[in-house]
């Protein structure tokens, strides 16, 4: 009988042990999360729970029910200590031994944090686990000051969904435009502007050096300003959870480096999720934070552990709510020599297409278009021109 195990409850390891138990029906599946909670959707975490229209049961992911009757085995609240290659087996913080023909590393990423300096005795909040946002979730009352440090996707959610229960918000962004990461001009300024029309105070080129508590607010100090706060939220950015692979002796450059049949460097354990640095689009390793990739990818590194002859090339994708807006960013939008409009930026619904050198489709980014996203998607595989994005005339 095959002994597999999972490390990581997030959507790929869920993903990768409902696909062994398909795979393997008689083998041991044993799942193991550092998180009490089931397994869950994250994307959430930002918006439909943080605001209320959504709550902790409704963000479960789907199949964890029935764990018991596909022969996996939940270890909820349960941290992994150490790999021990040779014997083949892991170690959990209770001093439990589980043995493995086949390992699953998905350990995930971890919120940056900001730096001791910078935080002092103040409170600051992060969001990345059902925990956070549940907490996060009792400080947003209307009227309260929120101040949010970093204008990437995360940061702006929280600060769509603060406006939404009622607080005041300043976002701090230390470069010279949100979403500098990953997104075309034109997308940070129509954000930008989204969220200003929002009352949302957005602050540029800002760098926080320090915060302290004076009385019952945080103050949240720079060169030469100064601002007072009753929450603050760090979203600036993640770090993959690499510590443990790390000590084990694999290759951890730029996160967990897998090949494109999910295997590390060692052929007997495999990576998935957001703490591997993969090949992308049939390129060079990157380290992809999304969703979609890593549940993806959780299902083909199963299928690689059972021996099947799979790759995974899943192309790079994120979405974003924020107030009555979707956003679909689909490849790499911001490493295009030229871009093309599709709609109206001035309005709510439009689209921007990013071409390489040779005319061919390398991304987008669609506002309130989900048409449009999936058109993106097949042109950036097919490696189409900007032909195939135009509307089809009847």
């Amino acid at each position: 009988m095959q002994r597999f195990i999972v490390i990581g409850g997030g959507v790929a390891g869920h993903r990768a042990a409902i696909e062994l138990s398909r795979c393997a029906p008689a083998a041991t599946i044993d799942l193991v999360s550092d998180e009490s909670a089931l397994p869950y959707e994250r994307p959430p975490l930002s918006k439909e729970l943080l605001h209320g229209s959504k709550t902790a049961e409704e963000i479960v992911l789907s199949g964890v029910t029935s764990y018991a009757q596909n022969n996996i085995r939940y270890h909820p609240g349960t941290r992994v200590t150490a790999i021990d290659r040779d014997a083949k087996q892991i170690v959990t913080q209770t001093g439990d031994v589980l043995p493995y023909d086949r390992l699953l590393i998905a350990t995930g990423s971890r919120a940056r944090r900001l730096p001791t300096a910078c935080v002092g005795d103040a409170r600051v909040h992060y969001l990345r686990t059902l925990e956070d946002a549940a907490a996060l979730r009792q400080q947003m009352s209307a009227g309260r000051r929120i101040v949010v440090v970093g204008g990437g996707f995360i940061g702006l959610e929280v600060a769509a969904s603060a406006v939404r229960s009622g607080c005041r918000v300043t976002i701090l962004e230390s470069q010279q435009r949100v979403l500098s990461r990953g997104m075309p001009a034109l997308v940070s300024e129509w954000v930008d502007g989204l969220h200003r029309a929002q009352g949302v105070d957005i602050r540029l080129l800002t760098d926080v050096s320090s915060m302290r508590q004076q009385r019952s607010a945080v103050a949240i100090a720079g060169t030469g300003w100064e601002i007072e706060a009753d929450i603050v939220v760090a979203g600036i950015g993640a770090e993959p959870n690499v510590e443990l692979a790390a000590a084990a002796g694999l290759d951890t450059g730029g996160g967990l480096v897998v090949d494109a049949q999910c295997r590390t460097s060692d052929p007997s354990i495999f990576g998935a999720g957001e703490v591997t640095s993969h090949p992308v689009m049939h390129g060079k390793p990157r380290r992809i934070e999304s969703w979609k990739s890593s549940a993806e990818q959780g299902s083909i590194a199963a299928q690689a552990m059972v021996g099947a002859t799979v790759q995974f090339d899943e192309i790079p994708s994120l979405w974003s709510d924020q107030f009555d807006t979707n956003i679909q960013a689909i490849g790499f939008p911001d490493l295009g020599v030229t871009q093309e409009i599709l709609g109206d930026p001035s309005s709510n619904s439009w689209t921007l297409v990013s071409l390489g050198a040779d005319g061919s489709v390398l991304g987008g980014v669609a506002v309130n278009r989900g048409r449009d996203a999936s058109a993106l998607r097949r042109a950036v595989r097919q490696r189409a021109g900007f032909a195939f994005m135009r509307p089809k005339v009847a």
